[in-house]
């Protein structure tokens, strides 16, 4: 066990790692350089430095060994808190605690590998690589050998200078807010600039092309997120609203027009083409374009000067100048814009009103009033309204629920209206009308006064109401009811003089009503609506028949008249129909006879030509028949003689031999198939065969010789054979 606790104890620190042992009685640290074993004892631990101080090592933790501070050729230590005596290097195994310069920092170059004293610190920075357009910002904390630098003084190291960098004990490379050290500079292009802003206010503008570095001391402005901004492009239809930020004077060819300006002038820049640059004596306020305006469009301009407000109409491109004026909007609420047939209206155009054709509005200012008739186009001034009018409305006419319109119809103006009336026999009558109404335009009056009566509705239906209920007070009702629009028509437009009647002029606002159409007349009362159509239906029924008859009576004239006519023209048809037949018999004749002289040419030619080729067919066959009876001869013959020759090739040997072995044949196959016969009938074969052969031509005898040749010519071949043998 105690082996065990020993070996747990001992710690082993490789080549290029160091650790840390702190004595618990003492509280001296020794440093450790491997290669070498720790044997703590119960006095000493293991620690590392965290935050500024030397903590114990868990066991969760590591062991506590570290490897060596390292840094190749492109690389640098920033060594914190370095040794009094430089000379002094720790060496394999336990080193004693050196004095430090506690709050002192060096940069060691690479390529380094060392490991720490107690309470030093180290980070390892790679060298910084810069192009052209790249730097860094360099700060002196500590004096510089060779140089007499302020500490706190800042530089800047230009990529386009020095391509890699590391620097020397006494200055610090400052990161960025992301945390790198490389910075990039600006590279402007045609038409860019970019600001460079100094202490206590100071800027310094540069414009492209260009690479930018910064002072020490400076740093770009940022809008928007850039760091580049393009420059004012100057053109015919748009201006620059700049501001003088220190006096200066102008000359000849400079962006502005020649002359002295002190801060705090804004200047307008027009009519020109090129590039507006801003410098440490002009900044840009905004950019102005042109209003595109069209005919009938038009925006407001307040004087900046005298307050005055005017209107600018187009077509035309307009460029106000800010230093003199400033665009008036003019807002409308939805009443108004409704009122006027605006629609959607741009607070930032005049209003347009288009006055439709015969209509009209009266125009009013604050020291004018004007009528415009269309069909118009009028663009509103800024103090110019339109006047109101506020009509009757429904059937009867009533101020209940009054119309409100701009617009008055001055041609063609349709006004309906119904009124109660009562006959001179006390008969109840509802009429409903409609007036025909112009505003009539006098020379030397003011057309103005057609505005004059707000409701002109109202007005019009009361006037002419009465004078209808006073003239049909003066009839009875039968005499109304048959002459119901003369009476109305008498009574709202006068009398009929010349075939024209005069009309009603009203002298309040110039209305005039130069007709009156009769809609609807209604009697109230149902008994006297019964009588008066009962009558008017018999008078019309008689009046009906009348006419029926009269209809019927030309309509048998027409009747008999057309059938005249028919049966004429069916005549005239008739004699037409028998000539057109006697054309057709004869035209069908000559079609039959040309058809079978035709017929006969085409029969007699195809027999002509059917015996010339019988003939020409006959001699053929007869010529392919002979020679076919020609070649059958000679293969005959050839047949013949090839037979022969192989009848003549055959050997007698060999005649023997095929005798014998069809005498074989058929001794082999008469035995097998009489030996049943044998055998049932309890005879040889021989007899058998006698009896069944004996009717032969050939006789017993013959076929016997013939069967028994082969066997005995077998037996003497065995002989021969067996004798062989025993010579042998």
């Amino acid at each position: 066990m105690a082996d065990r606790d020993s070996r747990e104890r001992d710690i082993l620190v490789a080549s290029n790692e160091y650790a840390y042992v702190q004595d618990l009685t003492k509280g001296d640290i020794v440093l450790y350089v491997g290669p070498t074993k720790i044997s703590l004892s119960n006095t000493e631990r293991l620690v590392e430095l965290k935050n500024d101080r030397f903590l114990p090592v868990r066991n969760e933790e590591g062991t506590g060994v570290q490897a060596f501070v390292t840094a190749s050729s492109a690389q640098y230590v920033v060594l914190e808190n370095p040794a009094k005596d430089a000379t002094v290097k720790p060496v394999k195994g336990n080193n004693s605690a050196v004095e430090l310069q506690v709050g002192r920092r060096v940069v060691v170059p690479g390529p380094a590998t060392f490991p720490l004293w107690p309470g030093q610190k180290a980070r390892v920075v790679a060298g910084h690589e810069l192009s052209e357009d790249q730097y860094l910002r360099l700060r002196v904390y500590d004096a510089v050998e060779g140089e007499k630098s302020v500490i706190g003084t800042e530089r800047i190291i230009k990529g386009s200078e020095v391509s890699f960098f590391i620097p020397r004990t006494g200055l610090e490379v400052l990161a960025e807010e992301k945390g790198g050290y490389v910075r990039n500079a600006v590279t402007l292009l045609d038409g860019q600039y970019c600001v460079l802003r100094g202490p206590k206010g100071r800027r310094r503008y540069e414009r492209g092309p260009a690479v930018v570095f910064p002072e020490a001391w400076e740093e770009f402005l940022i809008k928007n997120g850039g760091r580049v901004f393009a420059a004012w492009p100057l053109k015919r239809d748009r201006g620059l609203h700049v501001r003088v930020l220190q006096g200066f004077e102008a000359k000849d060819g400079d962006a502005v027009p020649a002359g002295r300006y002190e801060a705090g002038q804004e200047l307008f820049v027009h009519a020109r083409e090129g590039y507006f640059f801003p410098n440490e004596s002009v900044e840009v306020l905004g950019e102005v374009a042109a209003v595109q305006l069209a005919a009938k469009e038009a925006v407001y301009l307040r004087d900046l000067h005298t307050g005055a407000v005017r209107t600018v109409e187009g077509p035309a491109a307009l460029l106000p100048d800010p230093t003199q004026v400033e665009r008036v909007t003019r807002a409308l609420d939805v009443e108004s814009s409704k009122r006027w047939k605006l629609g959607k209206h741009d607070a930032s155009r005049a209003p347009t009103i288009v006055i439709p054709p015969g209509e009209a509005v009266l125009v009013t200012g604050t020291q004018s009033r004007e009528v415009v008739r269309g069909p118009a186009v009028r663009v509103l001034a800024f103090d110019e309204t339109l006047e109101t009018l506020e009509l009757s409305t429904g059937t009867p006419k009533s101020a209940d629920a009054l119309l409100a319109t701009c617009f008055l119809r001055v041609e063609g103006n349709k006004v309906s209206d119904m009124v109660k009336v009562r006959t001179a026999d006390h008969v109840e009558l509802e009429v409903k009308l409609s007036y025909r109404v112009s505003f009539v335009h006098r020379e030397g009056v003011d057309d103005a006064r057609w505005f004059s009566v707000p409701n002109y509705v109202g007005l019009l239906c009361d006037h002419l109401g009465s004078l209808v209920r006073a003239a049909v007070r003066m009839v009875g009702i039968e005499r109304f009811h048959a002459a119901s629009a003369e009476i109305l028509r008498t009574a709202v437009l006068g009398e009929k003089k010349a075939e024209k009647r005069a009309g009603r002029e009203f002298d309040e606002n110039g209305m005039s009503v130069y007709d009156v159409e009769v809609l609807d007349v209604s009697i109230l009362d149902e008994a006297v609506e019964t009588l008066l159509t009962d009558a008017q239906r018999t008078a019309i029924t008689a009046e009906v028949a009348r006419k029926r008859e009269q209809l019927r009576l030309a309509t048998e004239e027409t009747r008999e008249s057309v059938a005249r006519a028919i049966w004429s023209a069916q005549r005239e048809t008739l004699v037409v129909e028998a000539e057109l037949e006697v054309a057709r018999r004869a035209v069908q004749v000559a079609k039959v006879e040309a058809k079978a002289e035709a017929q006969r040419l085409e029969a007699l030619g195809r027999a002509r030509a059917d015996a010339e080729a019988l003939g020409v067919r006959s001699t053929a066959e007869s010529a392919s028949m002979e020679r076919r009876v020609a070649v059958e001869r000679q293969q005959l013959d050839a047949r013949a003689a090839a037979f022969k020759e192989q009848m003549a090739a055959l050997h007698p040997e060999l005649v023997a031999t095929l005798k014998t072995l069809g005498a074989q044949q058929f001794s082999a196959s008469l035995t097998q198939n009489l030996s049943p016969l044998a055998i049932l009938g309890g005879d040889s074969v021989a007899d058998v065969a006698k009896r069944l052969l004996s009717g032969l031509p050939l006789g017993w005898e013959g076929v016997r010789s013939t069967w028994e040749a082969p066997r005995e010519q077998g037996q003497e071949e065995a002989r021969g054979s067996g004798q062989n043998e025993g010579d042998a």
